[in-house]
């Protein structure tokens, strides 16, 4: 067998060309060096414990499909907030976890410009089957301000059985949180139970760090702040 690419012979057991994976490991970590930064296991393991889901796509983990390779058993990733090959360092503040499907997705999208030569690409916009970003997933319609200052807005979540991508609204209380519980809405639906119903909502921060179920009265909740931009 021969590497298509390089034309190097020597193989893994899951016929990967070891010969460009020692080279792109080999660029990586020169980026790495290059644009500095650092993180820690202890950081690492803190950051992935606060994390019920993904930071790009938003779906909590149990909603991920396994990995094609069976080698890896999470459906979570490292991910970098700025790309390394954007000059994004390594420190942890820059670091955030995604599912592998977004972090491949990302990741493959950057070797197709590097190949084409096009490191500037006009983002298009959502068509036909085309997953909404994270941001364009989240309603400024109104936003809860937190105890420790924190602002959440109301998020999309996407089923995995369905693909269904809609606002989840539930009652609350004991098991509010399960999808068992909650309804798919509209962004119309879902501002009108939230503000006039007192439903809760899934919500998230704009950086991904906090997510969550939250309704007004909400021992967390100080405040809520309609029509937010």
């Amino acid at each position: 067998m021969i590497c298509t690419k390089c034309g190097g012979t020597r193989f893994n057991s899951w016929n990967r060309c070891m010969d460009c994976r020692n080279q792109r490991a080999k660029v990586r970590a020169e980026r790495v060096k290059k644009n500095g930064g650092s993180h820690t296991s202890t950081e690492w393991k803190s950051l992935l414990a606060n994390s019920p889901n993904c930071a790009e796509c938003v779906r909590p983990w149990a909603e991920i499909p396994p990995r094609p390779d069976p080698r890896y058993k999470h459906p979570w990733t490292k991910g970098h907030k700025i790309p390394i090959y954007h000059g994004g360092s390594d420190d942890i503040s820059n670091i955030q976890v995604e599912c592998y499907e977004c972090n491949f997705r990302k990741n493959a999208g950057a070797l197709g410009r590097a190949r084409t030569g096009n490191t500037n690409p006009v983002k298009k916009p959502n068509s036909g089957n085309n997953m909404p970003t994270a941001q364009e997933r989240i309603s400024r319609r109104f936003s809860f301000i937190l105890n420790n200052g924190t602002e959440v807005f109301p998020v999309q979540m996407k089923r995995r059985d369905t693909g269904t991508i809609a606002f989840r609204v539930s009652p609350g209380g004991t098991g509010g949180n399960t999808l068992e519980a909650s309804e798919e809405v509209d962004e119309e639906t879902m501002v009108r139970k939230v503000l006039e119903e007192g439903y809760a909502v899934r919500c998230r921060s704009l950086d991904g760090n906090t997510n969550g179920l939250y309704k007004h009265g909400h021992r967390s909740v100080r405040e809520i702040r309609r029509n937010a931009t």
